[in-house]
């Protein structure tokens, strides 16, 4: 891990790690391996058993994507969509940890503000400050909402900037310092410093004020996915982290620098937004054997960049 000093133009902030907890290693035939465990995705056991392992090795967070939605066509060959509401997933785990960081995804097209603002208010108590969460769009699944088309790309995005105003503003309407628990006086809480936020908006009217007071560690870090344009342009004015599906340097290199020039157009600090590249691990007994995995499973390796290792290299620099 790098000091936290810029030397010579570069930035040597410390690095950061997380680990997705998607199962993206059960795509093509990987989970017909005696070891893939598919029997347990519904599960809670393989899920803490990595988190556990991803605390222990200091990883920083635990990121829980989801779509939301199934294709019923997806579903004959492989996982598909079918996945653990990661709401439920992270609360779950956050009894099971102590330090790492907890992601849940947040379909903006979908969600309500307020409910989200809570659920995410929850966990960042329930966790001891460790919550953030990932705002998406939404990919489908319109018409398990009472949608017959999904908005197009600009509107889901702005929808998506106004819920993230209205949760922030939720979150700061009973802040922490309202909390008072003063067994002597018997207050409460200071009714003076909880007010409502009365929000009228193009998307959400929401009065507020939130139904529980925001954890001293403040507003929970945004993290986003989106590499369309559109998708840039919203991780330039909103994002702390993003998350990269780059199959290659130079990849990496020329999303990361479209974020830091939607950074500076939306008035922000480029250093402020996070770029965190996909890496997709294989790993074998032998380095032929895992390249072999790693080309049967070729649809990961197309979006992350592929590293294919034997088992003793691992222990070796371990």
């Amino acid at each position: 891990m790098t000091t936290n000093h810029v030397e010579q133009g570069r930035d040597h902030r410390p690095l950061v790690v997380g680990v997705a907890l998607s199962p993206v290693w059960l795509s093509a035939d990987a989970w017909r391996r005696e070891d893939s465990r598919v029997e347990e995705m519904f599960s809670l056991s393989p899920y803490r058993e990595l988190v556990e392992k991803a605390e222990r090795a200091v990883v920083d967070f635990l990121f829980c994507p989801e779509a939301g939605h199934l294709e019923p066509s997806t579903i004959r060959h492989s996982p598909g969509f079918a996945t653990l509401e990661s709401f439920t997933l992270v609360t779950a785990l956050a009894a099971v940890t102590r330090r790492i960081g907890l992601v849940p995804t947040v379909q903006t097209a979908f969600a309500n503000p307020f409910t989200v603002a809570r659920q995410l208010a929850s966990l960042h108590r329930i966790s001891g400050g460790r919550a953030g969460w990932n705002v998406v769009t939404a990919l489908a699944g319109e018409r398990n909402h009472g949608l017959t088309e999904l908005p197009d790309s600009a509107e889901r995005h702005a929808r998506a900037d106004e819920f993230i105003t209205v949760v922030e503003a939720l979150w700061r309407s009973f802040p922490s310092e309202a909390f008072v628990a003063d067994r002597g006086t018997g207050v409460f809480a200071d009714p003076d410093r909880v007010q409502a936020i009365d929000f009228d908006g193009k998307y959400f009217k929401v009065a507020g004020p939130m139904a529980l007071p925001q954890h001293p560690a403040g507003r929970l870090p945004v993290v986003q996915a989106g590499a369309s344009p559109a998708g840039i342009a919203f991780a330039g004015a909103r994002a702390d982290l993003v998350f990269g599906a780059v199959p290659d340097l130079d990849a990496a290199r020329g999303q990361r620098a479209a974020l830091r020039s939607a950074a500076v157009t939306a008035g922000r600090d480029p250093g402020a937004i996070r770029f965190l590249p996909g890496l997709h691990l294989v790993l074998a007994e032998t380095r032929e054997q895992a390249r072999r995995v790693a080309e049967e499973n070729a649809g990961n390796r197309r979006l992350h960049w592929s590293v294919s290792e034997p088992r003793r290299t691992r222990s070796r620099r371990s």
